[in-house]
């Protein structure tokens, strides 16, 4: 028995740049926004550098202003993220990263044709780069243009030297989705996997794949697996009750969706969980 159609997840694998993954975005204690941390590190060790007696570096404020950029994007600001990077592209340097970041502002305000110009020039002025090529691979498949993302992405699966190639093989395999290449789809996906075993976003495409194909052990069983690792994961809860619901558990069905509720009821997953939970569907 088959579920009903595919419908490709919101939530593609982007990476906002490398101040994801540093010290800046860890601190929980501070009440600073990211962008305001950002600045204070800059302030503080300049001031670090005058207080020893050293003749500070010479700044590279094209460097300064992308990273204000990406930690507004990553603080939820675009707007604001854009203003810093137009700055950024103002100074010399190299402007790859601005651009990357500067597409995924865009495209988080639903700006596409700013957002495709800006990875474009992302990867002219660093063509191999697996980031961007993933970045601008997750766009591609996010506005459906599945056969044009994957030489993208295929490229950032290839690259040695990239550090969360599980990013770019689950977008890969969410593009052969989009081209209803199921057995490549779940080949990709097996590939992230392998590399970072229970990854939940890889789990949670496996868990949609195996739900449509009516095959609900599995699909239940990749999506507690998801929601052990994170408990609010929205449309996690979401599936897990559409899961319950076709196997006759309607109680634990509800039960899923009003926590999808609770962590966001505006959120697009939020939403299907009130009209779910009013008996619609």
């Amino acid at each position: 028995m088959r579920r009903s159609a595919w419908r490709l997840p919101l939530a593609l694998i982007l990476v906002a740049g490398t101040l994801s993954g540093c010290g800046l975005f860890s601190s929980k204690s501070s009440n600073l926004a990211p962008a305001e941390l950002a600045a204070q590190e800059a302030r503080q060790n300049a001031a670090a550098a005058e207080s020893r007696g050293l003749r500070a570096p010479p700044t590279d404020k094209a460097a300064i202003y992308t990273s204000l950029g990406a930690a507004y994007l990553q603080d939820g600001h675009p707007r604001e993220a854009i203003r810093q990077l137009q700055l950024a592209l103002k100074e010399p340097g190299n402007h790859g990263e601005a651009y990357n970041v500067m597409a995924l502002a865009y495209a988080n305000l639903d700006q596409t044709e700013a957002a495709s110009q800006a990875f474009s020039r992302a990867l002219a002025a660093d063509p191999k780069n697996p980031e961007y090529l993933n970045n601008y691979g997750a766009f591609l498949v996010q506005h459906k243009d599945y056969a044009k993302a994957i030489p993208y992405l295929k490229r950032a699966t290839e690259d040695p030297l990239y550090a969360t190639p599980q990013f770019a093989w689950t977008n890969l395999g969410l593009a052969y989705i989009g081209l209803k290449d199921e057995a490549a789809a779940r080949a990709a996906l097996a590939r992230a996997l392998y590399l970072k075993p229970a990854y939940p976003p890889a789990l949670q495409v496996l868990a949609q794949l195996d739900f449509t194909a009516g095959d609900l052990p599995a699909a239940y069983s990749h999506v507690r697996e998801v929601l052990a690792q994170e408990p609010q994961d929205q449309p996690a809860l979401l599936l897990a009750g559409r899961i319950a619901a076709a196997q006759g558990q309607r109680r634990e069905a509800e039960e899923y969706w009003q926590r999808c509720v609770n962590a966001n009821p505006y959120s697009p997953a939020g939403k299907e969980a009130q009209r779910l939970l009013l008996g619609g569907g």
